[in-house]
């Protein structure tokens, strides 16, 4: 059976880091979230591996154009090739995420 965990986006995030950082003003903290969140996006539009250590992977891989099939009517339609960002947790993030099963 699953359990429903509860998500967070980016501001319930910012929220968080906010609150446990106080060594300077809100507005830079929120400036400096802001920022790491925009070179993750520059990275990835640039198609750069990006490695966070004890964290993961992120990598941007070209996926081939092919053939696929509408399940509404069965017909084959053309999908093009694009871009897709794939995740690889570290081993130190998974074996502490599993530790507690």
């Amino acid at each position: 059976m699953k359990t429903r965990t509860p998500k967070q986006n980016k501001s319930d995030l910012l929220k968080s880091f906010l609150q446990s950082e106080n060594d300077l003003t809100p507005q830079i903290n929120e400036a400096i979230f802001n920022r790491f969140f925009d070179l993750l996006e520059e990275s990835l539009i640039k198609h750069q591996t990006i490695e966070l250590r004890n964290f993961g992977v992120f990598r941007s891989k070209l996926m081939p154009s092919r053939f696929g099939s509408d399940p509404r009517n069965k017909k084959k339609i053309y999908i093009p090739s694009k871009w897709k960002v794939s995740f690889k947790i570290s081993e130190n993030l998974n074996r502490r995420l599993n530790e507690k099963i």
